[in-house]
């Protein structure tokens, strides 16, 4: 497949042309234009990477490199390599992706639950608040809209959301517990226009993971939940997250011959965070060792499997090394959350509101975050696992406050 990138929204790049091509799994391209060869290192960089990385499948004619990633070429990744060029080349400050909250209702009950605890009743985002959300998302930049929760699947409007994502400028994912998945809800989904859906594993001992998710029969679930959405064409994905006793256990290597058994495309791995239940647990973050530990067995695993499926961190992207260097913390640099009452936050993982989409746009919300002394710098680690981070902005949030927690009031 061949197609001609444009970036009209770049005035120093609007008569550019860039041709991205996949032949044979590989991608070529050819650019062209006033002062095209400013750019030209960047961006064979950019797709040189992606290229190496090796597709972990193909969609349409086109590579898919990742779940976060649109297949390449595709529309709506000629607005990311776009927004991407933005951001390293002309200093912008333009995010990638959104996590949308559709519910906070969920099914189970997680040990490591990471949504922010709240004794008040508040009301969820109707449907035609998420659509305006969304739209206001897709233009400020987005280019990947995930739905979460709670768990999305006990929405029934899920499927209207999905379909409010235009298809020529973002993909759409479900991140969901597989409780509900089944081969008709697999069919809905994928007809209403989602490119993927993201399956919690929280072991790969079917005992250890229902244990941890509160319920008997879950580990089955989420194996029926991978082949109903494989079924339908979907990609997948499955997310786990490491602690120290997974790390030295090596779990993630069992896993990923599970994914591989599946034939699941991809695996999440995120760092415990103390949030949500854990938000006073500070005890349970990953090491610097065993972050290296993981790190190392991550890589290893994808040589081996050559990528399928392929292992992504929180590891890796915070490390700084090689094309990570261009990531590091998501959090106000390519994306943001907004949870399922509207209030806009740095990131699903962080306790803290910059406002609400009720009362503020999206764009404004963004720039408030982007302004902040925390968030005005990209880093390459999390902040949420910064002591100095958490001292200065979570355990001075006074004790039995609502939460998120208003940034401004601190």
């Amino acid at each position: 497949m061949r197609m001609t990138y444009r970036f009209p929204n770049t005035p120093k790049m609007k008569d550019i042309r860039l041709e991205v091509e996949n032949r044979n799994g590989k991608l070529r391209f050819a650019l062209s234009g006033p002062g095209s060869f400013l750019y030209r290192p960047m961006i064979w960089y950019y797709l040189k990477w992606h290229s190496g990385l090796g597709a972990m499948t193909a969609k349409d004619g086109s590579n898919v490199y990742s779940m976060y990633i649109p297949p390449i070429p595709s529309e709506p990744h000629n607005r990311q390599l776009e927004t991407f060029l933005n951001i390293w080349v002309f200093k912008k400050r333009i995010p990638f992706a959104v996590t949308i909250g559709v519910t906070d209702k969920c099914q189970l009950n997680c040990v490591h639950c990471s949504v922010p605890q709240s004794a008040k009743k508040k009301v969820p985002l109707t449907l035609p608040e998420i659509k305006r959300v969304i739209a206001e998302c897709i233009s400020l930049g987005v280019t990947n809209i995930t739905f979460t929760g709670g768990e999305p699947l006990l929405q029934d409007n899920l499927e209207e959301c999905l379909a409010a994502v235009p298809a020529d400028k973002a993909i759409a994912q479900v991140f969901t517990n597989a409780v509900g998945l089944d081969k008709e809800r697999a069919a809905s989904l994928k007809k209403a226009g989602a490119s993927g859906i993201q399956i919690s594993l929280d072991s790969p001992d079917p005992a250890e993971h229902d244990r941890r998710r509160g319920g008997k029969g879950l580990f089955e679930l989420v194996k029926q939940g991978v082949n109903n959405a494989l079924r339908e064409g979907l990609l997948v994905g499955l997310s786990t997250y490491a602690t120290n006793e997974s790390i030295a256990g090596k779990e993630l290597t069992r896993l990923a011959a599970l994914a591989a058994e599946w034939g699941a495309n991809e695996v999440s791995v995120f760092d415990v965070i103390p949030t949500g239940r854990l938000l006073q647990s500070t005890e349970v973050m990953v090491t610097k060792k065993n972050r290296r530990l993981l790190l190392r067995e991550a890589s290893l695993l994808n040589k081996k499997n050559r990528g399928r499926p392929r292992i992504v961190s929180q590891t890796w992207t915070n490390s700084g090394h090689g094309f990570a260097r261009f990531i590091g913390c998501l959090a106000a640099l390519y994306q943001f959350h907004i949870n399922a009452f509207g209030d806009f936050i740095p990131c699903d993982f962080t306790p803290l509101s910059f406002g609400n989409v009720r009362t503020e746009s999206v764009e404004n919300l963004w720039q408030k975050l982007v302004g902040h002394p925390a968030y005005c710098k990209r880093r390459h680690d999390c902040r949420m696992q910064d002591p100095r981070f958490r001292e200065a902005y979570i355990d001075s949030i006074p004790a039995g406050s609502d939460l998120p927690y208003p940034i401004n009031c601190l």
